[in-house]
């Protein structure tokens, strides 16, 4: 189940900083959501929604916390069930995979790219480009481009992980944007021996399963907003792919329509009656 309350407060002290609303101190949408998943309730959670145009990328990261939430209670499942999570600070075999992002996601990390100071940003942006280099020598990146129609996804992924590029955010064998890590990242979780991870596609590595894929549904929310078809963007090409597209990163939607219709497809759930309070049932 889903239980979804609403109140209306003034922008003073709710979560101002996150949806980075405009200063002139808009209608804030308090919202306290509480979700029930296959392994247990998330502790309940409140979202403050600015009553002003949003972009997308202002919903990754309040979907970045219950994605981790999700995870959380998958992983607990396993681990009382016996299973040890392999996955540990310095191991960053898995940041050499070809990680897939939702366009959301990409333009929110090119966002916070250009947060960073200017010599760390140069830092970041060369080894994006030392990993195109590399997958063009390959001719990855043209099979890229017509991977929908090759439908060549699992041996892409592989020559990919064969090249042993690792992730252009990953420094000391750890990732340096841990709390901003994609939702990919997130929901990859391995309860498998460690040693078999250096070959994943045929190793047979157990990772936790996850009853909800949060790229794939902002994917799906990007793709009936620009009116084009879902597509995912290698985490390599995202800053590249965000910037090319930026016009419809500055796109933008009424606040509290645009998090409910997210909602609608994180959980499976219909938020039609959000403000009356409701408790429809996540599929």
């Amino acid at each position: 189940m889903i239980s979804i309350t609403t109140d209306t407060f003034s922008i003073i002290g709710v979560h101002r900083d996150e949806m980075n609303p405009d200063p002139s101190h808009p209608e804030i949408k308090l919202i306290t959501i509480t979700i029930e998943t296959p392994d247990g309730q998330l502790p309940p959670a409140k979202v403050g929604i600015p009553d002003i145009p949003m972009r997308l990328t202002h919903l990754v990261p309040p979907m970045q916390r219950l994605c981790s939430g999700v995870v959380g209670l998958a992983i607990r499942r396993e681990v009382n069930r016996g299973a040890t999570l392999s996955c540990r600070k310095g191991c960053g075999v898995c940041c050499c995979q070809l990680v897939p992002l939702s366009p959301p996601e990409a333009f929110f990390l090119l966002d916070y790219c250009r947060t960073l100071p200017l010599e760390q940003r140069k830092q970041i942006e060369e080894r994006f480009r030392a990993v195109r280099e590399a997958m063009e020598a390959k001719g990855l990146v043209e099979r890229l481009k017509i991977i929908e129609d090759t439908k060549e996804h699992k041996i892409l992924a592989r020559d990919y992980f064969q090249m042993g590029m690792p992730c252009p955010f990953l420094e000391d064998n750890s990732c340096s944007i841990h709390p901003q890590r994609p939702f990919a990242c997130r929901e990859y979780n391995v309860i498998s021996p460690a040693e078999l991870c250096c070959d994943p596609l045929n190793n047979g590595v157990k990772a936790i399963p996850i009853p909800k894929n949060m790229t794939t549904a902002t994917a799906r929310l990007a793709a009936e907003l620009f009116g084009v078809s879902p597509m995912l963007v290698p985490m390599t090409a995202a800053l590249e792919w965000a910037a090319e597209h930026e016009g419809l990163g500055r796109r933008t939607w009424p606040g509290v329509w645009l998090f409910n219709r997210m909602m609608e497809y994180a959980t499976g759930t219909n938020l039609d009656n959000l403000d009356k309070g409701g408790s429809p049932a996540v599929e």
